[in-house]
């Protein structure tokens, strides 16, 4: 390791007998014999409850809450391994093992869940499943190493965290030998003037899947360097704000997870120490809790963002202001290849071509790009509510049936919650935002006070480098085209809405812009079988469909049981969810349990994960159980 650990402070009587033969029989038996039937239906509970979990049943009881909750069988212990040797380590060069541990402590208290600290080896030794984990264990003996890797041999899980085992008990230099064992590769660390200060994690991973696709997460700058790990599954990686894939990085991961095969125990990596999530700690226990669920090979169920079972959505844009003309070879480009584009108008400008205007509308979704090229953003109401008006207008004037031009693109992407809030009062159901104005890359929905969701605003976020931003980097056609192609790529990994801007100013016959893009085009059109292409409106009207199909499920051993309700009053058609396998490689079957439900299409994914697509699903309610088989 090159990063120094030094100063930091790292907070692990025969006459009885007559007279009781004398007494009348109902007053012999006392409680006794009702204290012998008590006990004799407990013991049978306790064997039947021992035989369910022993076939993978959990086990109901009832919390201090009064609720119904679940027991885990054995299966599902957690113990954090407080490596002596590190603890020794760290002391000896001025640090303090408890600062790494502590934040442990912090999620199981948060979390109520039950789980073993312990020092002592043993303890590995004799349990028989379940999860260890290692908390930047730097320091470790030959026994200790001998006795985690048994372990995971015994199909026992294994979560470590930064440069685990690459000391010897007595501190030094051993290499990065254990974690190859475990299936990690270490390839470098991140230089500290790097600007990889961000967590972002992949929707619908096995370990991240209760965060939204593509989410940010601020890390601390820490004395503990960022290590580069690469792996068979990657679920998270160090990057910058802006998302931007660095060439040479491509395959590492901050986050990654393996199992190399069924007999043997999974394995959960973690490029990085605790003290990285002391700033975001919540954010943090969601993929701590879906690391240890993986583990402990539970599976887990989630409406997936995406109809029929698409991976990602792309959409793209047109900001058509000046340069109004280069709309039309821009059309004729995504026309050859059946991409329905979306274009916002800037209306001033629209109206001095009715032609063009006339012509988009014909093959084409329009939007509003707003009156002039100013922001929205801090003009007072009364401002922002004549210039919307004044959109308005102008379209009606050069096309007919404006009803259907429900999106909206700010100036300069400049807008603010008075801007939402017009939108919404003036017909606008959907529009465009900037990279800041959600941590994930998915739609979200704009908040308003009286307004439920299937009315409401939605934000689309820009989520791809803009040709304004590609232009900034001085890039060549062919560098542009691979900068496209790597921002969508990356939006694909991520399960997210892609999203990319493009001003018809730099659309020009001879552009950068223009050459760069049949390429990425090209590269797109061969990823349709994964990724849905649609215009702005589509991906609102699904993400307003989606939130009509509401899901539950429970885990009981080894079925995965789920119910689903649609809302509303319409059909939701291409509703998807995706499933969480509970070992690798296996076949998850769906039944419904109830003798109407409609029977979905499952389909392979990866070695992890499956995913379930309903045709079309009407309004009700639905019941089904997924099982697994090799």
């Amino acid at each position: 390791m090159t990063a120094s650990l030094v100063g930091h402070n790292f907070t692990m009587s025969p006459s009885f007998q007559d007279r009781r033969a004398k007494r009348p029989f109902f007053t012999r038996i006392g409680t006794y014999l009702p204290s012998v039937m008590l006990v004799s239906l407990a013991v049978s509970a306790l064997i039947y409850l021992l035989v369910m979990q022993s076939v993978g049943w959990r086990t109901p009881v009832f919390g201090v809450s009064g609720g119904l909750t679940y027991v885990a069988p054995a299966s599902t212990s957690v113990l954090l391994y407080a490596s002596p040797n590190t603890k020794t380590y760290l002391s000896g060069i001025g640090g303090n093992y408890e600062t790494l541990l502590t934040p442990w402590r912090g999620y199981f208290s948060n979390r109520k869940h039950s789980y073993i600290e312990t020092t002592d080896i043993a303890l590995v030794r004799k349990l028989k499943e379940g999860v260890v984990i290692l908390p930047s264990a730097l320091s470790l003996n030959d026994e200790e190493r001998t006795e985690i890797l048994a372990f995971r041999l015994r199909g026992g899980a294994i979560l470590t965290t930064w440069a685990t085992g690459t000391r010897t008990s007595g501190g030094k230099w051993e290499g990065w030998q254990f974690l190859e064992q475990l299936g990690v590769k270490m390839v470098g660390e991140i230089p500290t003037s790097a600007e990889s200060l961000h967590l972002v994690l992949n929707g619908e991973s096995p370990v991240s899947h209760t965060h939204p696709a593509g989410q940010r997460i601020g890390i601390s700058k820490t004395t503990e360097a960022l290590l580069r790990f690469k792996g068979e599954m990657v679920a998270g990686r160090f990057m910058n704000w802006e998302r931007i894939h660095d060439e040479l990085r491509r395959d590492e991961g901050a986050i990654l997870f393996s199992e190399a095969n069924a007999s043997v125990g999974r394995v959960a990596s973690f490029a990085f120490a605790e003290s990285v999530w002391e700033s975001r700690p919540l954010a943090a226990y969601d993929f701590i809790d879906n690391a240890i669920h993986w583990l402990q090979r539970e599976p887990a169920i989630v409406v997936a963002a995406w109809p029929n079972g698409k991976r990602a959505a792309q959409v793209i844009e047109m900001d058509t202001e000046d340069g109004f003309t280069n709309a039309v070879p821009f059309s004729r480009m995504m026309k050859s290849l059946d991409y329905p584009a979306t274009f916002y108008l800037l209306t001033s400008v629209a109206k001095l071509f009715p032609d063009v205007v006339t012509q988009l509308a014909s093959g084409f979704e329009l939007g509003y790009h707003g009156d002039i090229h100013d922001s929205f953003k801090e003009q007072s109401t009364q401002q922002q509510e004549q210039r919307i008006l004044t959109m308005q207008a102008d379209l009606r004037s050069v096309l007919p049936g404006t009803k259907g031009v429900t999106g909206f693109r700010a100036p300069t992407e400049g807008y603010d919650a008075t801007t939402e809030q017009l939108l919404q009062k003036y017909g606008i159901r959907h529009h465009v935002g900037d990279p800041s104005r959600t941590e994930g890359r998915i739609p979200i929905f704009v908040k308003l006070e009286g307004v439920n969701k299937e009315d409401a605003v939605i934000v689309l976020p820009r989520t791809q480098r803009d040709d304004v931003n590609l232009y900034s980097e001085s890039l060549t056609s062919e560098q542009m085209t691979r900068a496209l192609i790597n921002d969508f790529d990356l939006a694909v990994e991520h399960g997210a809405l892609g999203l990319l801007s493009i001003h018809s100013q730099n659309f020009k016959s001879d552009s950068s812009l223009t050459k760069a893009m049949p390429g990425f085009l090209v590269h797109l059109k061969q990823h349709v079988g994964q990724v849905w292409v649609a215009s702005a409106s589509d991906v609102a009207s699904w993400w307003r469909n989606r939130e009509r199909f509401k899901l539950s499920s429970k885990n009981t051993g080894r079925r995965l049981e789920f119910n689903i309700t649609v809302t509303g009053d319409k059909p939701i058609n291409g509703a998807s969810l995706v499933i969480m396998l509970p070992q690798k490689g296996v076949i998850a079957t769906i039944q419904s349990t109830k003798t109407d439900g409609i029977k979905p299409t499952v389909t392979k994914i990866d070695d992890y994960r499956s995913t379930v697509v309903f045709d079309s699903l009407p309004p009700g309610n639905y019941a089904y159980q997924a099982t697994f088989a090799p």
